[in-house]
């Protein structure tokens, strides 16, 4: 069965759990060496009196540290345990890709995690429904309450979506406080995308348009993984993969040109398995085949091993 990409009349509206904290430098690394050395009935490593001791901060900032490591899939909850991840154990073991996040891959990739993913509303909501050119706080939370009413939600109090929309922001957006070491450790590594800009008026706009530190193969697995959630057919048109909700054009904020500029050689990126079709107007990626198993990670890891990070334009 497909992911859908829109929420389901099932769908449980998430918009608390990181008691206020946004992503911070190192949480990753730390929630997921604490999970991967622990074992199994590991569940108590966040809860125990000790896993203030072990984590060096406070109780609250313990279960903040373990809601972003669950919502960038670097750890999940399996029955009654915690378990990490192949993303987890792929980028973030001694010996994976990119333990200390220093790649821009590795950002883009978290980052497609959280925001491509229904499952942390107010984030998917601004990449994937959201329009406005520009906004303040106050138009987005005036915003957000009109989509929880479309949609038929119970509204939680205004406290609790302020505090969401404010962590939001701060996991995109730096400080304006002065800067130093301290100041620095306290942003979140997401920042570096520069997806939200803070423009000279106090607002903030979504930066659309060219991405040079997106790399290609998070690109394509971002487009590959679209493809799997969203349809079982063996074509996808630019349109989808542009506009869709939870498609790579709305979460990396992408203008049609720059998509279209790096299919261009997705038939040599893949081996074959997708091709690029421009028939009648029409712009399509076509697929020989089901993707094979590991394919979507080999393309992602493929940035550490040939394409060499940027996407050159």
């Amino acid at each position: 069965m497909k992911q859908k990409t829109t929420f389901a009349g099932d769908y449980k509206p998430q918009f608390s759990g990181h008691e206020t904290f946004p992503l911070r430098y190192g949480w990753l690394e730390k929630a997921f060496e604490a999970v991967d050395v622990s074992g199994l009935n590991n569940k108590k490593i966040f809860s125990e009196e000790n896993s203030i001791a072990h984590f060096g901060v406070g109780k609250n900032m313990v279960a903040a540290i373990r809601f972003w490591a669950q919502v960038a899939g670097v750890i999940a909850t399996e029955g009654k345990d915690l378990q990490t991840t192949k993303f987890g154990q792929e980028l973030l073991r001694s010996d994976g890709l990119d333990p200390y996040l220093e790649s821009p891959a590795s950002l883009w990739r978290i980052h497609w995690e959280i925001a491509s993913n229904p499952k942390h509303t107010a984030t998917y909501w601004l990449f994937n429904v959201f329009n406005d050119p520009s906004f303040d706080r106050e138009l987005i939370l005036q915003r957000l309450n009109e989509f929880i009413d479309h949609q038929g939600w119970k509204r939680p109090t205004e406290k609790t979506l302020t505090n969401d929309l404010n962590v939001l922001i701060a996991n995109y957006v730096p400080s304006v406080q002065k800067r130093g070491p301290s100041e620095e450790a306290l942003n979140s590594p997401l920042i570096e995308l520069g997806l939200i800009r803070r423009r000279s008026n106090g607002k903030y706009g979504l930066n659309w348009g060219r991405k040079p530190s997106l790399s290609n193969g998070v690109f394509l697995y971002a487009v590959c993984d679209f493809w799997q959630r969203t349809s079982s057919a063996n074509t996808l048109n630019v349109q989808s993969l542009l506009l869709e909700e939870g498609s790579p054009g709305r979460v990396f904020l992408l203008e049609e040109w720059e998509l279209v500029d790096r299919l261009a050689s997705v038939f040599d990126m893949t081996n074959g398995i997708i091709s690029w079709s421009e028939t009648a107007g029409l712009k399509q990626l076509i697929r020989s085949t089901a993707f094979p198993a590991a394919f979507l990670e080999g393309l992602w890891s493929s940035d550490f091993h040939k394409l060499g990070g940027s996407h050159a334009a």
